[in-house]
Formats: structure tokens, C-alpha cells, sequence
């Protein structure tokens, strides 16, 4: 009986402790006004989340200087999406969203937002994502792209080659087998083909692969006179380069956003036949920004505007007499339409797709350098 009560108490106490521990971080959300940031363990999403985290605080450091949110400190709650994972994702969300009472939350992964779209809105959370998946939208109302879709990155591409690439008829993707790679591949397809450049092999390969010789081996077979590259992560493009160097092609190689990491500037193999399309860093951003755009990638102008967005809509909001919430983020964001940051002209459309400004970057001595810029309105 002695034993069975001395447990009893120390789960009491520990139930207590816990309740205790969970008033106390409501009690902070409280007197903040916290935001969150997805991070990962996956190969490629790890480095452009540090870069997203980074270019965030930047923001931060400029919005809590000027008074924050409503007055309050704006801070920045790391959600664990771990490998890619929508179960770990869920997890992570719902203490997000139940314990740390993040007002917006920045993410990407398809499959992450997709799968967990429903619970964002049952949340009220406003949830801006870099992903280009067409279909992460329609799976919750209050998710609001970043990135431009795969449609938009194909053609921004396809006209590239057509004006620049007149020798390249024929092209083979090499993508991430789900459902994100899947979507690059078909919208590929559709974008080069208005250009008369004919696809004429695909692979698919795992997350993180160790090796894509086997992949790129069958590719060639087809004597593609380029390759895209739609994987997630900046850590297979160099993989993919490697392979197809080692086995002879010459060819072109492309790919989106998921170029622009340290790891492929530095790639002496990307500095011929290769390009990207990612995001443009004007000449008036904060030199901060800059330099973690030079040393993380690109994803950090993104993490930047993220937190400049958020403080700009929230302090329209209280200007307005409004109570700052998830839903009302985005109903503002939207009925804005048009918004410009320090970095970027944004043309946040309703049905939560977004139209932004691109440029086609090519690598030199460990770093990119800008060959086009492409207007959001060219790419309407």
C-alpha cells in the first residue's frame, strides 16, 4: 500500500510538473507572438531548412527592432518534420500548433503538407510553404505558396532553352519518386513539349539515393540532349552531375530551386552545361541577406520573406482594429493580392497558388551568378 501510494504521488507530481511546464510555454506564446519554421534531418531538405531558418531570423531582427507584432517580440519555434516524414510532421504541427501556439508556420515537403493539410485548418494556422506541388493547396485553405508551382518553374525552363538552347530537341527527367518528382516530370513534359523539345526517358530514384549510376545509365540509353533534375534537395544534384559525367554524357544538365545549395555551387562539374532556376537576389536586399543567400543558398531569401510577410499583413491587421489570427493572415495576404518586400514582388493568387519572380542562375568559382531575370508577370 506504502509503495502503490509513493507511485501514486510521484505520477501526481509529474502530471503536475508537466501541467505546469505547459502553462508556462502558453504563458510565453502569450507575451510573444511565435511563428514557426520547419527543420529536417533529410539529406537534402536539412540545408536549405538552415538556410529558411536563417534568412527568417534576419527578417526578425528587422521586425523586433521595430516594435514586433502587436508590440510583441516576434520568436521563431523550430517544427521537426525529420526525414520527410508526414507522421513525425503530424506530430510536430500539433505541438506546434497546441503547445507553442504558433500564430503561421513556414514548411515544404508535398507529401508533408498534403497528408497533414486538414489539420492545419482545423488548427487555423497560417502556413506558407516553398513546395511547387499543384496539389498542396487544394488540401487546405489556409496554405499559401512561397514557391512558384512546377508548371510555372517547367515553363520559366522551357522557354529558357528554346531562346538560348536551339540545339536541344530532346530531354530525359531524372526525379524524386513521389509525388512532387512525379508532378516535375508531367509538367515537364507538357511545358517543353509547347516548345517542340520531346521527352523521351524518365527514371525515378528514392530520397537521398547513394548512388544514381543505374538510373542515369538507363537515361542515356535514350541519348537525351538534356537532363532535368527534379529531385528535393540540393544533395542529389551533385550526385546526379557526377554520375552522368563519369558515364560520358556531354549533355545539358537543369534543375530548379534545388540547385541553389553550397554543394552544387561548389561543384567544379556544374560550372558547364548546367543551369538552375531559383530565386533572384536584388541589388537593394540587406547585405545580410546576401551573404546567407552566397553561403546557405537561396532559400534563405525565402525564409526572409516569410518573416517580413508575416509582420507586414499582422501589423495591417492591428492598424485595422483586427484580431490577428491564422485565418485572418491569409484572407488579408489574398485580398492584398500584390505584395513587395525588400526581396521580391509577390502576386498571392486566391486559390493559394503564387506567382513570384525567377532567374536562371549558372555556377562559377564557388558561388552562382544571375544569367536572366524573369518578371512575375512574365510568368503569368
Amino acid at each position: 500500500m506504502t509503495k502503490t501510494l509513493g507511485r501514486l504521488a510521484a505520477l501526481s507530481g509529474a502530471a503536475l510538473a508537466l501541467a505546469l511546464g505547459l502553462g508556462a510555454t502558453a504563458a510565453r506564446a502569450e507575451e510573444s507572438f511565435p511563428i514557426g519554421v520547419c527543420q529536417s534531418t533529410a539529406q537534402g531538405p536539412a540545408k536549405f531548412a538552415a538556410a529558411l531558418l536563417k534568412g527568417t531570423e534576419l527578417a526578425l531582427e528587422g521586425v523586433n527592432a521595430n516594435g514586433g507584432i502587436d508590440g510583441k517580440k516576434v520568436v521563431i519555434v523550430p517544427v521537426d518534420v525529420g526525414n520527410n516524414d508526414p507522421a513525425q510532421a503530424r506530430l510536430s504541427f500539433t505541438k506546434a500548433f497546441e503547445v507553442d501556439k504558433i500564430k503561421a508556420l513556414l514548411c515544404w515537403g508535398t507529401n508533408v503538407l498534403v497528408q497533414n493539410g486538414p489539420l492545419i485548418d482545423e488548427a487555423g494556422v497560417a502556413t506558407f510553404t516553398i513546395s511547387q506541388g499543384l496539389n498542396v493547396t487544394a488540401k487546405a485553405k489556409l496554405i499559401q505558396q512561397l514557391e512558384a508551382v512546377t508548371t510555372l518553374q517547367c515553363r520559366a525552363v522551357a522557354r529558357h532553352l528554346k531562346a538560348n538552347f536551339p540545339q536541344v530537341k530532346t530531354f530525359a527527367v531524372l526525379y524524386v519518386n513521389y509525388e512532387f518528382g512525379i508532378e516535375s516530370r508531367d509538367q515537364c513534359e507538357i511545358e517543353f513539349g509547347k516548345e517542340g523539345i520531346k521527352l523521351v526517358a524518365s527514371e525515378g530514384h528514392p530520397n537521398a539515393p547513394s548512388d544514381l549510376r543505374a538510373q542515369t545509365t538507363k537515361l542515356l540509353e535514350a541519348k537525351p540532349d538534356a537532363i532535368y533534375l527534379a529531385p528535393i534537395g540540393g544533395g542529389t544534384v551533385p550526385l546526379a552531375i557526377r554520375a552522368g559525367r563519369e558515364l560520358g554524357y556531354e549533355g545539358l544538365y537543369i534543375t530548379h530551386s534545388a540547385g541553389d545549395t553550397p554543394d552544387v555551387y561548389r561543384l567544379k562539374l556544374a560550372e558547364q552545361n548546367f543551369f538552375f532556376i531559383s530565386h533572384v537576389t536584388p541589388d537593394q536586399a540587406p547585405q545580410a541577406v546576401k551573404d546567407a543567400m552566397d553561403t546557405l543558398g537561396g532559400y534563405a531569401g525565402a525564409g526572409f520573406d516569410y518573416g517580413w510577410t508575416i509582420a507586414h499583413i499582422a501589423n495591417e491587421l492591428k492598424a485595422d482594429g483586427k484580431e490577428i489570427t491564422g485565418t485572418a493572415l491569409i484572407e488579408r495576404l489574398r485580398a492584398d493580392s500584390r505584395v513587395t518586400t525588400p526581396l521580391n514582388d509577390f502576386i498571392f493568387l486566391a486559390d493559394g497558388k503564387t506567382v513570384r519572380p525567377l532567374g536562371v542562375f549558372g555556377v562559377k568559382d564557388g558561388g552562382r551568378y544571375l544569367v536572366k531575370s524573369i518578371a512575375a508577370s512574365d510568368l503569368e
